[in-house]
């Protein structure tokens, strides 16, 4: 596994990087004990929003612990990307299901299904592909991993920033929990 020695900074970063904004998720949803959501509907965004950004960011640090231990063989890696790939497409089936039963008015963005379901669908086929390379020997499946973990990292990145955004404008009063900002007479600003 030599080539994935040679990754070892990379992997570092990236774990490192993982595991900050595991953290940092922590504070986002932290920000949202001020909001107007009932305990259903926190609870209910937190399973569909929350939970599957810090599974991939908790998948980034793990393939980057994985890529950097010394593994006699890379049907070892193979078996966990499979084992991730499971999961992954478990995940957004099921964070499919709740956008469109669960949060139907929240879910009409077209940016929610992408990064919800599309990029996550494309970890799990990436996985898939990944593993089977590495169960065949492939030299170049190996480049699958550094794809997988950058992948995941963008996805949670991205479903963070929206959530923290969302969070705020919840606990601002921007909006309430099922509408958009609407503009007053009186003000210029979403309220």
């Amino acid at each position: 596994m030599l080539v994935l020695h040679d990754w070892q900074n990379f992997y570092m970063l990236a774990g490192t990087a993982s595991a900050t904004l595991i953290g940092l998720l922590f504070v986002a949803v932290s920000i949202s004990m001020g909001t107007t959501l009932s305990l259903r509907q926190a609870t209910t965004s937190l399973r569909t929003f929350v939970e599957p950004t810090l599974l991939y960011y908790v998948q980034a640090l793990a393939l980057s612990c994985v890529a950097i231990m010394p593994l006699p063989n890379p049907l070892l890696l193979g078996v966990l990307l499979l084992v991730l790939a499971s999961l992954d497409l478990f995940l957004t089936g099921r964070v499919s299901w709740r956008m469109q039963v669960l949060h139907r008015e929240d879910a009409r963005d077209a940016g929610h299904w992408i990064w919800y379901m599309a990029f996550p669908l494309l970890a799990g086929i990436l996985s898939i592909g990944t593993s089977i390379g590495l169960l065949l020997r492939l030299p170049f499946a190996l480049m699958g991993v550094p794809m997988i973990t950058l992948l995941c990292l963008a996805i949670g990145l991205h479903n963070s920033w929206v959530l923290t955004v969302w969070l705020t404008q919840q606990r601002e009063g921007w909006i309430s929990s099922r509408e958009e900002p609407q503009l007053t007479q009186n003000d210029d600003g979403p309220h």
